[in-house]
């Protein structure tokens, strides 16, 4: 009998001396594998052009999505503490996407205040 079950990344990760020796096998167009036989298992690494693309875009919808916030939470005036809860909820829903970016927060001390600009 076979079947096929996801692993881990931490899993492969145990692989991935194996997994570098290995060349890439073209199995269809844009899709490429290496695999591996260990303890009676066989383990597939596999990569296409079509899902790196869909996750990189994904990616930067989040980026965007953050900026977009943050861009928001300059505008409003809010305290530290309501300016703190805020930005975690966008760092929740930004996920990895969140330490691409160095935001500064107010210290205890300061006050999160909108900066207003002047005209000439």
């Amino acid at each position: 009998m076979y079947y096929l079950v996801g692993s881990p990344r931490g899993r492969l990760t145990q692989l991935e001396k194996a997994f570098l020796t290995k060349p890439w096998e073209d199995v269809r167009e844009s899709v490429q594998v290496k695999l591996i036989e260990h303890v009676e298992e066989t383990y597939v690494l596999a990569r296409s052009q079509g899902r790196r693309d869909k996750e990189q875009s994904m990616r930067r919808r989040r980026l965007e999505k953050l900026v977009r916030r943050l861009r928001e939470l300059q505008r409003q005036d809010l305290t530290r503490d309501e300016l703190l809860l805020k930005l975690g909820a966008a760092k929740k829903e930004a996920g990895k996407a969140y330490t691409l970016l160095v935001i500064h927060t107010p210290t205890k001390d300061q006050r999160s205040h909108r900066k207003h600009s002047t005209s000439r």
